[in-house]
């Protein structure tokens, strides 16, 4: 009994146990290969199914910022004509052609030499009551922001509401056009801006009543897109419902 405890104990447990770690050993190993593989498959299905929503969502954000810059394109275009207008100071406006398309280069209006401080020139203007010069000279600029800040000086309402308004025509419909274009900054200060001034707006008006149908379609355009970004807040786009409204409203009233 002795020699077969001996032997058993010297040459079968080493080979069992040696059999155990081989056989642990494949089963591991085949265990760890079936999970890589299976992640792999995994992987691959996840790819599979995001690839056409990747492609999706990048070919939106190209279409969204397309048409932004196709909008924002055409009001900057009809802004240099309307301004053009504005500053040749022909009340009567036979240039019929104006805001027609063409195919030379677009003339933009006289230059007029500014100050180094714009903001003081404006403020001067402003202390003299001289509105219709403050607005046309910040329009002529090209530059939101400084129209902007010169809306914030003023009580731009109490201004579109008076009898007559201090604003020229011309000017109102330039002002309108250029705070829609880069409507995203200051949304809310502009929404209300561009509302009073589109109430002030006469149609009829012969200096800019050939122009009012195509600059408001254009402005409308930029802001029933704005309206449909995702980033526009609630009340943002409950308040451009109601300048869209006011806009189509003065364009059923001139037909």
């Amino acid at each position: 009994q002795d020699v077969l405890r001996t032997s058993f104990e010297s040459l079968l447990v080493p080979a069992f146990e040696q059999s155990c770690k081989t056989m642990f050993e494949q089963v591991d190993s085949a265990f760890q290969k079936g999970m890589s593989e299976h992640a792999v498959a995994i992987q691959q299905q996840v790819e599979a199914a995001h690839t056409p929503l990747v492609l999706t969502l990048k070919e939106t954000i190209t279409s969204a910022s397309s048409i932004t810059q196709n909008l924002t394109s055409e009001l900057l275009d009809g802004h240099r004509k309307i301004l053009a207008l504005v500053t040749s100071g022909n009340a009567n406006a036979q240039n019929t052609n104006v805001l027609q398309p063409n195919n030379g280069p677009i003339t933009g209006p006289p230059e007029v030499e500014a100050p180094l401080d714009p903001m003081k020139e404006l403020s001067r203007l402003l202390s003299e009551h001289k509105f219709d010069e403050a607005f046309t000279v910040a329009l002529q600029r090209s530059d939101v922001s400084i129209v902007s800040w010169l809306c914030s000086q003023v009580d731009l309402r109490g201004l579109c509401t008076m009898a007559p308004v201090p604003l020229n025509q011309g000017v109102l419909l330039a002002l309108l056009q250029q705070l829609a274009v880069d409507i995203g900054t200051e949304t809310s200060r502009k929404i209300q801006w561009m509302t009073d001034v589109a109430m002030a707006i006469n149609p009829t008006d012969q200096v800019i009543a050939i122009h009012v149908r195509p600059i408001f379609e254009q402005v409308y355009a930029k802001l029933a897109h704005h309206r449909s970004l995702p980033t526009t807040s609630p009340l943002d786009n409950s308040n451009l419902r109601l300048l869209m409204h006011v806009i189509n409203s003065v364009l059923l009233s001139y037909k």
